[in-house]
């Protein structure tokens, strides 16, 4: 810390002038001795060995100023490293002492301090003084805070240290066995340190083994340059993509089978090497002609983006996904593979693919670039398009002791992406109606939901002795990342996150949650979803409520059915689903097997219904506003019979296990209980008084509705679902003082009619038999 660091770059300029003198020297002694030795001037066999000599010497002082000019490098590198990372750990001290009411000591330990903690929080800082745990925890936090600034400056000064060890370092030995200069000496810390974990890499690769030291290294090289492009290019440029493949599997090998004790080091490991892939193939961040961020996937982008790959910095990238092309495709030893199957197994030594081996690796990582990972992912796609088997393997690959590996890597990278959602959002969208011939001709969505084959997962049958080949099937977690994907591009937040007001959507989210629900219900299948698609579709279709709500109501629908794959309404950030009813009715019913998110379903539009009710016009009786009261009961009434009738459906479709879904449905509450809140719409305070006000056990609308349609009840019980929608119709009436009135009573009454209307065309759309 009180380290004069200017000293570096003075000594730098010294290196400098020690390179144009030894240039100076080298002028001389080719011009006045190695000149004699090569004119012909001076003959005979002291001549003859003399030559080899002078070369030699001649050759060293060109040698000399390259390596004192890559030490004058290296010091300068190592300058603007220890400035930046010595304000860091003054920043660290200084937030610690400003936020944490603690002085740091000069050997950097945290220690409470009463008086700044009085300044900071009085409240804690009491509460601290009585508490010993409470000053501990802090002390501890920011004690170790300044830990990582400083280990940042140890682990920058051990790179420093390799990098000059090594710029001194001449393999050619000269005569009489000196060590002359390096004339390949590397001026850059990061390449340097690049080359030696691809050393490190390769000897793991080569040999099996790694000692703690050599481990402790590679971390250190990795913490210090995972951030690096020139470290981690010139490392993964060294292994190339099929010895990164080999690397990753040797490490998963020693973490989970032969080195158990030392997991966490091999984890730290390809942690560290998930993290230099996503630097090294980091694509840059192009601007337009007024300096603005170009998005991916747009015009703009695409153009910016074929010219880079005509510049020499993309040569990394476009060498890297040419390789990885071929690597992907080749089968590797994976200890996981084989403890699947028995010796005696047919699939004893199945070996995994590269791609399989590349996403288990991308999972320990982030930070991934947009274009590298629909890339990769597009990729992959063309491989299992000409080989549909190509990811098969015996055994399943998935929870807590398995699910490590990436048995399918599309759906694993279609997870990865989902945390990016407008990345995701661009892969997936299927292009304006009319077709974006890119998209069209590449129709992502499509493939994923209704073309693919998704079972990969290889089956056999002993007959005796005798082991033959039975068909495929789904692995346990197929669909995963596919159903976190469509979330995330349909709603533009990260698979569970908070659902917010309702409102619109962007064209491109609307036309991924659209086109999703219309293939989905190819041939009115909608009612039977795959079960790990049911929670995070049903989260995104809670996103768009208010779309739900106007379909079942017949506004914003296509009339058509669904084979037209219709266009959304509106634009811009203004777009609105306009999907068939039916199809929506469909997916609805199909996603709410799950019980958890029926609930969630019925508590967004409940909540939704009394925002409707909430924007009706004014206070009072009056004639004028009759008519809007109607109307919007009537809405929430028909949209009400719907939801009652598909909770109706699964009860009647499930019979011998009916009172268990019931029970399991029942346990959330009128007000949300048990439900994620992030699935329920945030709505206005008016809809929310009403909404707490409303207490009621909703389920036993749907249990009235189906015990009158199990017996094809037409009297008023038929109609008997309808109690929850009159106690939001007198709740919210009691806060216009409205309630008692003649007004309310016609409400009540238009809710009713359209229940009816709602709850059959629910049951149409579902095909169930009166």
């Amino acid at each position: 810390m009180h380290a004069d660091l200017s000293l570096l770059t003075t000594a730098a300029e010294q290196w400098d002038e020690s390179a144009k003198k030894f240039e100076e020297v080298k002028k001389v002694y080719d011009g006045r001795v190695k000149s004699v030795g090569h004119d012909g001037s001076w003959n005979g066999t002291t001549a003859i060995f003399a030559r080899p000599n002078m070369a030699e010497t001649s050759g060293q002082f060109a040698a000399a100023p390259k390596e004192a000019r890559a030490i004058a490098s290296l010091l300068r590198d190592a300058h603007t490293q220890f400035v930046d990372l010595k304000n860091k750990v003054k920043s660290a001290v200084a937030d610690a002492e400003a936020k944490g009411g603690v002085k740091i000591s000069s050997e950097g330990k945290a220690v409470f301090d009463p008086e700044s903690a009085d300044r900071i929080d009085p409240a804690w800082a009491h509460a601290a003084r009585l508490d010993a745990g409470k000053r501990e925890q802090a002390e501890s936090y920011w004690t170790k805070h300044i830990e990582q600034a400083v280990r940042a400056v140890d682990d920058a000064d051990q790179g420093v240290k390799l990098a000059l060890t090594t710029a001194v370092r001449n393999t050619d030995v000269m005569h009489g066995g000196l060590a002359g200069f390096n004339a390949s000496a590397e001026g850059d810390i990061e390449k340097v340190e690049g080359r030696r974990a691809d050393e490190l890499a390769t000897k793991l690769n080569t040999t099996g083994h790694l000692d703690a030291k050599e481990r402790a290294e590679m971390q250190r090289l990795f913490r210090d340059n995972g951030h690096s492009k020139e470290f981690t290019q010139t490392f993964l440029s060294g292994l190339g993509p099929k010895g990164t493949l080999t690397f990753t599997n040797k490490l998963n090998d020693l973490a989970y089978f032969d080195d158990k004790k030392n997991k966490g080091d091999y984890l730290a490991l390809e942690k560290g090497l998930a993290t230099s892939l996503a630097t090294a193939t980091r694509v840059p961040r192009f601007k337009g002609p007024k300096n603005e961020p170009l998005k991916f996937g747009t015009p703009g982008y695409e153009k910016a983006y074929k010219e880079w790959l005509k510049t020499s910095d993309s040569a990394f990238y476009r060498d890297w996904r040419s390789g990885l092309q071929k690597a992907g495709l080749e089968k590797y030893g994976l200890e996981a593979a084989t403890e699947k199957t028995h010796t005696i197994s047919r699939d004893h030594d199945q070996k995994v693919r590269g791609y399989q081996s590349l996403l288990t690796l991308m999972k320990q990582g982030d930070g991934y670039s947009p274009q590298f990972m629909s890339d990769v992912t597009d990729d992959m796609i063309a491989a299992e398009r000409k080989d549909h088997d190509v990811w098969d393997l015996h055994g399943e690959f998935h929870g807590k002791e398995d699910g490590w590996f990436a048995h399918d890597p599309v759906d694993t990278a279609l997870g990865i992406m989902s945390h990016d959602p407008d990345t995701t959002t661009t892969y997936l969208d299927p292009g304006s109606s009319g077709k974006d011939a890119q998209h069209r001709a590449n129709d992502r969505l499509n493939y994923l939901l209704h073309d693919r084959d998704w079972k990969i997962t290889d089956n056999t049958t002993w007959y005796g002795n005798i082991e033959h080949r039975s068909g495929d099937t789904e692995a346990p977690g197929a669909r995963e990342g596919l159903a976190s994907a469509i979330e995330a591009a349909a709603t533009g937040h990260e698979p569970g996150g908070a659902a917010g007001r309702p409102g619109a959507h962007s064209e491109a989210q609307a036309r991924v949650m659209q086109d999703t629900i219309s293939i989905l219900d190819v041939d009115g299948s909608g009612d039977s979803l795959p079960q790990n698609l049911q929670k995070p579709l049903g989260r995104a279709l809670a996103a768009y409520v208010p779309d739900t709500h106007d379909i079942i109501i017949g506004q914003n629908s296509d009339k058509g059915g669904n084979a037209g794959q219709p266009g959304i309404h509106g634009s811009g950030d203004n777009a609105h689903l306009a999907n068939n009813q039916a199809s929506l009715l469909r997916v609805l019913r199909g996603v709410s097997d799950d019980d958890a998110t029926y609930a969630a379903l019925y508590h967004a539009e409940r909540a939704y219904s009394a925002e409707v009710l909430s924007g009706g016009t004014h206070s009072g009786n009056t004639h004028e506003n009759i008519g809007d009261w109607d109307h919007r009961a009537a809405t929430i009434g028909k949209v009400n019979g719907a939801y009652n009738a598909i909770g109706s459906d699964i009860i009647l479709d499930k019979r011998d296990s009916e009172i268990g879904w019931v029970n399991d449905t029942a346990r959330y509450t009128y007000h949300g209980a048990g439900i994620p809140i992030t699935m329920i719409p945030v709505v206005g305070d008016e809809a929310q008084r009403a909404l707490d006000a409303a207490t009621y056990e909703w389920s036993k609308d749907v249990i009235n509705e189906k015990e009158g349609r199990a017996r094809a009840d037409n009297s008023e019980n038929y109609a008997a679902g309808l109690d929850g929608t009159n106690k939001l119709i007198d709740k919210w009436a009691a806060g216009r003082h409205a309630d008692g009135s003649t007004a309310v009573d016609r409400m009540k009454d238009e809710a009713e009619q359209s229940y009816t209307s709602g709850r059959d065309a629910a049951y149409t759309a579902l095909r169930t038999p009166k």
